[in-house]
Order: structure tokens, then sequence, then C-alpha cells
């Protein structure tokens, strides 16, 4: 059933980009965000400009010259650069800054990523505090520049029951494992009630949804990959999984928590979790050769209805999964 519906795949969701309102469309303030969110875990250097190392003026530099803003190189620079807005009208994407930190007057700016939190290269590396920490940030709080251009306000779009999405219309083909797997919290959607069905979505947030979807312990000891830092958000949840053996990690060490996680891994991933077997000698697609490292797992997905493949008879292996897709998937394969 689900190799019938995943093989229109591409037919709905062209159809679907087609008729999106321009109100889903990210803001330069949310595109700002979600690019500081992707380098969270990158370790802290003097003087970096680089996702090798950053310092926290030449990480809020990278940052907004990814969406074509120029802004000083010093903390205090950037904080006269823009124009001043106050704590209480704070908008994802400001630039916020700091006094006496490591020196005195202003030596410490971040970037303001909403709900009173902001992601900065902090001496332990790039990551999301609180910009009014009792103990460190909030005495330190100095003030806030608006460095983005200002866009036309948009109504923000009311908040629906839970488990439903704006993006996410009635006959949109992934509207049932999504909102099976909302109501259950094991995945969850983003402000105003927007799913964002055609996002890509990372090792990392896989790792969290398979931990709440098999009810895994928490792993609250020191990370298992060397590239996930103690204070990453899915410490936890990525430890949890790879004691489980679901996912093994990779040659290095490393678990690459923010790589967006491709077809060809999550069929590998979900062979492994559910144990799943192709006894058949039938081959299901026609761009996946018996010598591709992840033949096997594919056709164990595919016998076992949990994932298709598109209209022309691929399953587009290297393809990112998109969260639309991988909901499919996890539903499939919970509910078989």
């Amino acid at each position: 059933m689900l190799r019938k519906v995943l093989s229109v795949f591409a037919v709905f969701i062209t159809t679907f980009l087609l008729v999106t309102p321009s109100t889903f469309a990210s803001s330069t303030g949310d595109k700002v965000t979600s690019i500081a969110h992707n380098y969270i875990g990158v370790p802290y250097k003097y003087g970096g400009t680089t996702p090798s190392g950053f310092d926290c003026s030449g990480f809020l530099q990278y940052v907004y010259n990814k969406v074509g803003v120029s802004i000083p190189r010093t903390s205090a620079a950037q904080s006269t650069h823009g124009t001043a807005v106050s704590k209480s009208n704070l908008q994802p994407g400001d630039l916020v800054y700091f006094s006496n930190t490591y020196k005195a007057g202003v030596s410490h700016s971040g970037i303001y990523v909403g709900d009173g939190k902001f992601i900065h290269a902090s001496s332990s590396g790039v990551k999301k505090s609180s910009i009014n920490d009792p103990y460190y940030w909030g005495d330190k709080y100095t003030g806030a520049r608006r460095v983005l251009k200002e866009e036309p306000k948009v109504e923000r779009l009311p908040t629906l029951p839970k488990g439903q999405y704006h993006d996410v219309p009635s006959d949109f083909w992934a509207e049932q494992s999504i909102t099976y797997l909302s109501m259950n919290d094991i995945i969850n959607g983003y402000d105003q009630s927007l799913f964002k069905p055609n996002n890509t979505i990372t090792r990392a947030e896989v790792a969290t949804m398979l931990s709440k979807a098999f009810n895994l312990p928490i792993e609250s000891g020191n990370p298992m990959a060397n590239d996930v830092p103690n204070h990453h958000w899915a410490k936890e949840e990525i430890n949890a999984v790879m004691k489980k053996g679901f996912f093994g990690g990779y040659a290095d060490g490393s678990f690459r928590p923010e790589k967006p996680i491709t077809r060809s891994e999550i069929a590998s991933l979900f062979t492994r979790a559910y144990e799943l077997k192709h006894s058949g000698d039938r081959s299901f697609f026609k761009d996946v050769s018996e010598s591709y490292w992840a033949y096997s797992p594919i056709q164990a997905v595919a016998a076992n209805d949990i994932a298709g493949g598109y209209s022309d008879n691929t399953f587009r292996p290297k393809n990112n999964a998109t969260r639309a897709e991988f909901s499919v998937f996890l539903y499939r394969a919970l509910t078989n």
C-alpha cells in the first residue's frame, strides 16, 4: 500500500509546493536562526571565523554573511551596528551583546533565536543559552541591535490543536503519519502550528524520534561520539540510540548530528532497529544496484511496506529525506 502512495510522491510534492501560501515562507530572521543552529557544537577558537572553530564575533559575522548581511568583526563594533532594539521587542535574528565577560565593556555577542534564548560561540563552543540566565548572562546582558532589514509584518497564524498544522492539509499525502506521530509526542512542529514537511531532517532529530518511539532509557553519561559535545541538545538521545545499536556512527568516531539523513541511511537504520528481512530475489528499484552498500536494507524496507519509491521506479537513495518522508517511514514501521 505504501509503495503505491509513495510512487506518486513527486506529483504530490510538486502540487503542494505550488499551493503553499507565502505566509509559510521563512523570514530572514528564521533563516539566520536556522543557520546558527546548524553550528551548535563547533569548538571555540580565538580569532576563529570558520566552522573549524569560531570566536563569538567571528561566529556572528559568518552566520549573517550567509544571508548577505555584513557586520563588523568585533563584539564592541557589532554593538553599535544596525538599530537599537529593546529587550521586550527582540525578534529572532537580532544581535544581542554582553559586557564585562572576559574584559571590561562590551565583550561578547550572540544571535537571538526566540524564547529568551541566544546562540553564541562560548568558551566551550557554539551553544544555546538564555539571555536571562541568573547565574551569568542575565547580569551581563547589555543590549540588542536589529541588523536585518525590516520585513513586512505578516499576521501570525492561529495556534491549531495538537497534531494539526497549517501546512499539512487533510489531503496531504503524509497527513495521517504526521498526525499520529505528533499526537504521540514523537515529532514536533514549529512556531505558528507549522510542520515544514519539505524540510530535511537531521541525524540528531532522527535519533531523538527513535529514542521516543522505542521509549529508550536516558543515557546521560559522556557523549559516545567524539563530535557531540556534553551540552548538545540531543546528547542523551544520541547516546541511547548508539548504545542500542540503531546508529553506529562513522569510522572516525563521529556522529555528525546536524547532517541531513539520506533515504539510504534511513533504510539501513530501520532495518537494524526493526530487524527487517528481505527473503525474495526481486529488485524493487532500477537505481539501486546489488553492489550498492544499502541494497539489502532498501530491499527490506520496501518488502515490509515501510518505504517506497517514485513513479519512475527509482528510490533515489542519496537524496536527503524530508520530514514528511521520515514521518511516513516511521509511522509504517510503528503500525505494521
